[in-house]
């Protein structure tokens, strides 16, 4: 156990370290509720109970930690949203879809395919009510007119409701893209009337269709009383649920309420990062008060890492690393772009367990899958693997491999302590990036492989003294991309390879 292990261990485990084994699920009203809450942005080092000398205090968080599972070790597949949130919903790496780097936008077409199920799909299948509350950014089908241009008045398609869900509340994509304006269901809260610009002390990086109803002021808020709604439901008693609430927050424009503003001491995203906090508090807090809180597992984490551009600088000026120890951030192919706080509780079942297992959010949908005995056919979740056992508290993940992707569509691939990147880079935006440090880049070595165990930084490029490392990580590389899957089982074919640079210079090696 290294250095930041044994803080992190000694902050936690004051509550004690027994483990509960959770009941076996055999019938549908033992079944838990699940409610998934992914902050959007957010880094490993702006939880406190992760991070020693945060300067950002977040006690929800915290107690959720104290009372629940932390896992050291998770990550996303991708450092950036879309491609993040779809594996997580689907068990599937995003870069075998068509979108091989960046994100789509607020009136992007769906990424998840019609005949592919989701998270929601899955526990409807097995009698849940499920809703999702939020940010979506996978993409739907927006109404047009004769001109093909966006109708605002009649509903979209191909959006949560037919990707698994029962509800669904909350925007096309990230709360700085057009359009802005509330979906419910399939229905527009009410038409644009205006048109949202930069304003002052508010960044808003696209101008676009503002609704009658939106301010982007209020946003957050209106998500967390929708999620609140949801769980004070009479219903929510009578039929187990899946609640998937992927906030906006502390995604850039940042927006603490009054409430919050100041409240950090450290800056408005530290601010904002409280609010998010305080949400987790109080789902938590409606859950005791419902008498549902010993049967539902509550899951907080967060998409890819925070963003440069929330002024990670100036609060690292003030001694606060939103990246933790770890190099880079958002879409970077470095940890910080991709190592998240992950910490999961369930009732009194767990007590400030520590896990170091390597864990990715794909994982989620064999996890649910098999606590729902529900058999994975050949064709779905093809990256997903269990950690039903650790949350039951006798086992460990089957993983062995989990595959990152950039934000500019480079690849690593990570084991327990190797770290293989097939790339000079960061692959995202920090140094060195395309195209600004391309010339330093070009007198790197074409590859990087980090000591994860001894570098967890990854200051120390070792790659020219491993070369059996760096062929055994290319081939298993290799292998994940020709079979169309990482787990075990038949071989799958990915959606598009075709003229990929990245594919082909990886395949080439």
């Amino acid at each position: 156990m290294n250095k930041r292990h044994i803080i992190v261990s000694a902050s936690i485990l004051l509550t004690g370290t027994g483990i509960k084994a959770a009941d076996s699920i055999t019938d549908k009203t033992s079944q838990p509720n699940v409610i998934l809450i992914l902050a959007d942005d957010m880094g490993y080092g702006d939880v406190s109970v992760l991070n020693e000398n945060s300067k950002i205090h977040t006690p929800n968080i915290d107690a959720m930690a104290q009372q629940g599972i932390t896992f050291t070790d998770a990550h996303s597949s991708s450092s950036l949203s879309t491609p993040s949130r779809y594996a997580l919903l689907t068990g599937r790496y995003a870069f075998r879809t068509t979108l091989k780097k960046g994100v789509i936008g607020g009136y992007g077409k769906p990424i998840i395919a019609a005949d592919r199920p989701t998270l929601g799909t899955l526990f409807r299948n097995n009698g849940y009510s499920t809703a999702c509350i939020g940010k979506w950014h996978l993409g739907w089908n927006w109404s047009k007119d004769e001109n093909d241009k966006v109708d605002f008045n009649r509903p979209i398609t191909e959006g949560p409701t037919e990707r698994g869900f029962d509800y669904f509340f909350g925007i096309s994509a990230s709360l700085d893209m057009p359009p802005y304006v509330y979906v419910e269901n399939n229905t527009i809260t009410a038409a644009p009337n205006r048109t949202a610009k930069e304003r002052k002390g508010i960044e808003l990086f696209r101008e676009g269709p503002l609704g009658a109803d939106f301010e982007p002021e209020t946003c957050l808020v209106n998500l967390r009383e929708h999620a609140i709604d949801f769980l004070n439901d009479p219903q929510r008693k009578q039929q187990p649920f899946f609640l998937y609430l992927p906030l906006t927050a502390p995604h850039t424009p940042i927006l603490p309420s009054a409430e919050f503003q100041g409240k950090s001491g450290l800056s408005p995203y530290g601010d904002f990062v409280l609010m998010v906090d305080d949400i987790v508090g109080r789902i938590r807090t409606t859950l005791k008060e419902k008498g549902l809180d010993e049967n539902t597992i509550v899951i907080f984490t967060t998409d890819n890492g925070c963003a440069p551009y929330a002024d990670m600088k100036g609060m690292e000026k003030k001694g606060h690393y939103p990246s933790y120890i770890y190099r880079g951030a958002k879409s970077d192919i470095y940890d910080g772009g991709h190592r998240l706080p992950l910490i999961i509780s369930w009732g009194k079942r767990h007590q400030g367990v520590i896990n170091n297992e390597l864990v990715c959010l794909a994982d989620f949908y064999a996890t649910f899958a098999q606590m729902c005995h529900t058999k994975i056919a050949n064709n779905v979740a093809e990256d997903s693997y269990s950690i039903w056992p650790i949350l039951k508290g006798n086992g460990h993940s089957k993983r062995d491999y989990i595959v990152h992707h950039s934000g500019e569509g480079f690849f690593s691939i990570r084991n327990d302590r190797w770290k293989l990147i097939f790339w000079g880079g960061s692959g995202g935006w920090c140094f060195p990036s395309l195209p600004k440090d391309a010339e330093y880049i070009a007198t790197l070595p074409a590859m990087q492989l980090y000591d994860m165990k001894n570098d967890p930084s990854e200051t120390q490029n070792v790659v020219e003294q491993h070369p059996d490392i760096v062929k055994k990580l290319t081939d298993e590389m290799k292998r994940y991309i020709v079979n169309g899957r990482s787990t075990k089982g038949a071989k799958q074919s990915n959606d598009s390879m075709d003229n990929w640079p990245q594919i082909k210079l990886l395949m080439e090696k």
